[in-house]
Formats: structure tokens, sequence, C-alpha cells
């Protein structure tokens, strides 16, 4: 039972079992599988703030102008194509919460992704360009993604599109 003269030994017991000794063998399970790939010792030349970019991207939300530096165009867009200056200019104009919730549908992170690993935006092969295809358009189909490579697969749309519809957190946004 907890009350107010154990309350504090009751929270040190959570957060040790929550943040410290509870997940001791989870951790040693990835360490051990890191250095398989790589020797986790190596990182020690990082700073903690290195590491962070390296792994998870840029903190800070972006400016029109960096956009380009964290995507790759590929599979029928080039970054002259229109459909993907459109897109660049929406995200543009995105507010922090939009740009958190973009990352969010098309990586699985609230950030960017590092230079390192870039945004890839490729064409996705809709309904309306297949054979047989049921739509009447591109303009009808949605962006997939594929979070684990980073990949935006963006429909051939003939206008700029001001409505991106993205789950988030189990409710529908409209960019």
């Amino acid at each position: 039972m907890v009350d107010l003269n154990n309350l504090e030994e009751y929270i040190s017991l959570v957060v040790d079992a929550t943040i410290k000794t509870g997940i001791t063998r989870q951790l040693e399970a990835f360490r051990a599988g890191f250095n398989q790939v790589f020797d986790v010792s190596s990182l020690q030349i990082f700073s903690p703030s290195e590491l962070d970019y390296l792994l998870c991207g840029r903190r800070e939300m972006w400016v029109a102008d960096t956009l380009v530096e964290h995507i790759k165009f590929d599979h029928g867009y080039t970054s002259k194509s229109p459909v993907v200056i459109n897109l660049l200019e929406i995200m543009g104009e995105f507010n922090p919460e939009q740009q958190r919730a973009f990352c969010q549908f098309v990586t699985g992170a609230t950030r960017l992704p590092p230079v390192t690993n870039p945004l890839l935006i490729t064409k996705l092969n809709t309904a309306s360009n297949a054979v047989g295809g049921v739509s009447e358009s591109a303009d009808d189909d949605l962006p997939s993604v594929m979070t684990c490579a980073n990949y935006l697969n963006l429909p051939p749309y003939s206008t700029k599109v001001n409505k991106l519809f993205i789950s988030s957190y189990h409710k529908e946004m409209v960019f």
C-alpha cells in the first residue's frame, strides 16, 4: 500500500524498475547485437549531441531552404519535378506541429532524418497510371510511405496539393 510515508521509496523503486535494473537484460542484448555490427566502444569519440544527430537527425525544425539538404529524389522524380516543387513549397509553410506530424508519418520519427540517411521521395505507381487502374486521376490517390527506409511514395499529382491527409496518433491532420 502506497501512502505519504512511503511515496518517495515507491517512486524510487518504480524508476529503478523501469529505467535501470528492470531493463538491464534488454540493454545488454541491444549492446551485444550492436557490437556484432559495430564496436560500441568506438562511439566514445562522439559527444551525446553528435550521436543524437547521427542516429536521429536534426532536432530543430526545418526552414524551407534547408529541406533539400535532407531529401533525395528517385524513381521518376527529380528536384525539378513539378510535384516535388509543389511538395517542397507546402512543406516550407508547415508550422512546427505540422513538421513533426509529417516527419512522424514519413519516417516514424518526429524530425527530419540526418543527411547521411535522407528522406527519399519517389514516384508512386498509382491505380490511375497502372494498366486497368480504377481511379480517373492520380489526384484521387494518397501518398504512401516506408518508414523503415525514409521513403515517401508520392503520386504524380496534376496540381499543387494543398491537403495531405496524415494519420498521426489516431487523428486525421490536414495540411
